[in-house]
């Protein structure tokens, strides 16, 4: 058998199937950063219940872990005492997190003792403290805790938090295998996040060095660190968690929009004292004011007390936000914006699922004009951007597709919401994925007196007849009263104003098809999400007559009943429409797409559902990213197929 045939699989086991953990084997495993214990740390890590992982050990570190099986149990001998340990999901995380103390802080073994009883008061805490590294080989002072096992950070850094606390400790870590956070303890119950622990015989100047955009690393849960801000810092701060977080994200938005990859970054925090720190972010926050000041006034002020401000900064400062995972981001904004609120308005956020279902099946080109007129976050526009960029820019410029990509941006894609909050997130979102901010305006769509004399001179931007794509998802809740609103639309009079007299309350969405309809050229295309009232009860057949005779319609795709969940149970389908050319006379007889979504996004919970392999862990794409479990991709390849079989216009 050849050498190379033998080292083929990463996993450590030869074609046979046989474990193969020799020194040779081993040895070139190591060379290669290949983990040759894979298979066992699979049995270890296979139960999907289990939160830990492993993302942020690299495959060297992986290799240093000592692993035997006996019995049909797997062991791993302990670092620190030589004794053999059962080989949990929490034990491999803790011997790991013992090796980075070791081998990259230089501590000595002598320093480090495990399973340590807290004395809180006059008592020990019910749980004992995982990992514990002392400043003397005597064992006598405490210098950093690091708790390992919880798996949801809530939980787990509350526990270390009361480590800290109680034993005076200043440095303290949580790890879970996939993530870690490393932390200061500025004050009781309060805590600066840092980028990495000190190594042996250094201190907080040493740990505190500036930081290079391109030592920025990705968010992967954004909502998870909002929610612990929230729980913590943001408590009894007395200021409103979203404008702050918000404020934050904005100026370090800036930091890196203003920054080279070598460049240190000014979004950090620093040995100043807090107050001192406090103008430089503010400092920060009026640069982004004056570069984009249709998102905030360069008067605007952080009211964060000095002290939470830099706890808060420092969760972000290492985290890269422009050109982020737009998910991520916007999972955590959703989170952010009062449900409660949203509720009462009728506003929910759309899933994204849903949002690229609409998008491919519409099929946006570089030409066209495409606007939301209720965006949200702007999720239709932001994936509008990603299709166009992914299907037409790319293709054609090659290496000048960035510069096309904010071309289009900023002169095709266009959106409004009334809501203060949600057209700054829409603009923030546009800005993070490619400059398309300044065609998000605060306006109400359905009043044409918010559009005169309007600051930003909205009706010389955004005009009826104007727009090739049109997609959204407008608030449900809620009636429109007003005389003279109502009286500027045909469904107010079901249809026929010479007929009917005109209604005295009319619920927002049904007036959105209409307005939808008018900002549309002759032949121009849209997608809304309704209430399936609309479209099968009895007492809204003039709203299905009057659309029949405006436009043809070229689908419905009925949502599931969770797709919404847990703002709203309301049952909702998407209508796709098609304006119909001047003067053309409306069609009798024709084919419509029809599609039910049987496998929804989200469980009876609002939780995203996501693929599991047959093992039971959940699948992932070429970023580790979990894929997420639903047929809407189905249903528009079903309407590309049905689109080109019926030589629609924009797919042919």
């Amino acid at each position: 058998m050849s050498a190379k045939r033998r080292l083929a699989d990463k996993r450590g086991r030869t074609p046979e199937g046989r474990q193969d953990n020799s020194p040779e084997l081993i040895g070139e495993a190591e060379k290669r950063g290949e983990n040759c214990y894979g298979n066992l740390l699979d049995r270890i890590f296979r139960d999907p219940d289990v939160k830990h992982g492993l993302r942020i050990f690299h495959p060297r570190e992986l290799n240093k872990l000592k692993l035997a099986e006996e019995g049909g149990k797997v062991y791993v001998i302990c670092t620190v005492t030589g004794k053999r340990r059962v080989a949990k999901p929490e034990e491999i995380i803790r011997q790991l997190t013992i090796c980075k103390l070791i081998d990259d802080l230089n501590y000595p073994p002598s320093r480090i003792d495990m399973e340590v009883p807290i004395k809180m008061g006059s008592a020990y805490a019910s749980k004992k403290a995982d990992v514990v590294l002392y400043k003397e080989d005597a064992k006598l002072t405490p210098h950093i805790i690091i708790e390992v096992k919880k798996p949801l950070r809530k939980d787990g850094l509350e526990q270390l938090h009361s480590y800290m606390n109680a034993t005076g400790v200043y440095y303290g870590g949580w790890i879970n295998g996939n993530d870690e956070v490393y932390q200061l303890r500025m004050e009781p119950n309060l805590f600066e996040e840092l980028h990495r622990l000190p190594a042996v015989n250094e201190d907080l100047d040493d740990v505190k060095t500036p930081i290079k955009k391109s030592q920025l690393k990705p968010i992967h849960d954004l909502k998870e660190e909002v929610q612990y801000l929230e729980n913590t810092v943001l408590a009894n701060a007395g200021v409103s968690a979203f404008e702050e977080v918000f404020k934050l994200i904005f100026a370090k938005l800036w930091d890196e929009f203003d920054k080279g990859d070598d460049d240190p970054m000014d979004f950090r925090t620093t040995t100043a004292s807090p107050r001192q720190q406090y103008d430089r972010f503010n400092g920060l926050l009026k640069n982004a004011a004056l570069e984009w000041p249709d998102i905030f006034s360069e008067r605007e002020r952080i009211e964060l007390d000095p002290r939470a401000l830099v706890a808060v900064a420092s969760a972000f400062q290492h985290k890269k936000f422009y050109d982020a995972d737009l998910d991520v981001i916007d999972a955590a904004f959703e989170y952010m914006i009062n449900p409660e609120q949203k509720g009462d308005k009728g506003q929910f956020f759309t899933p994204r699922p849903v949002v690229r279902m609409c998008v491919k099946m519409l099929n946006p080109k570089p030409d066209e004009f495409a606007l939301d007129p209720a965006c949200g976050p702007c999720g239709f526009m932001i994936h509008a951007l990603n299709w166009v960029c992914d299907q037409y820019i790319r293709p054609k410029f090659k290496n000048q597709w960035k510069e096309r990509r904010r071309q289009y941006a900023s002169g095709k894609l266009f959106a409004i919401d009334f809501d203060l909050r949600l057209a700054k997130v829409a603009k923030a979102m546009m800005l993070i994925v490619g400059d398309g901010r300044t065609n998000v305006y605060r306006v109400n769509s359905l009043d044409p007196r918010d559009w005169q004399d309007h600051p930003e001179s909205v009706q010389n931007k955004i005009r009826d007849g104007m727009f090739d794509v049109l997609m959204t998802n407008p608030p449900f809740a809620g009636n429109i009263t007003q005389p003279e609103v109502l009286g500027g639309y045909d469904l107010a009079y079901k249809g026929d104003h010479t007929k009917n007299k005109r209604a005295n309350k009319m619920t927002r969405d049904v007036l959105f098809i209409e307005r939808c309809l008018r900002f549309l050229k002759p032949g121009g295309r849209m997608a809304i999400v309704l209430p399936q009232g609309n479209l099968n009860n009895t007492n809204a057949e003039y709203i299905r007559s009057w659309v029949m005779g405006t436009a043809r319609v070229l689908a419905v795709v009925g949502l599931h009943v969770n797709t919404f969940r847990p703002f709203t149970g309301t049952k909702t389908s998407v209508l796709f429409l098609q304006k119909r050319l001047k003067d053309e006379q409306p069609l009798r007889d024709y084919p419509v797409f029809l599609a039910v979504n049987e496998r929804p996004v989200k469980d009876n919970s609002g939780d995203y559902v996501f693929k599991k392999n047959p093992d039971g862990t959940y699948a992932t794409d070429d970023q580790g990213k979990r894929i997420m479990d639903h047929d809407l991709d189905d249903i528009a390849e079903g309407f590309r197929d049905f689109a080109l079989q019926e030589r629609l216009s924009f797919w042919k």
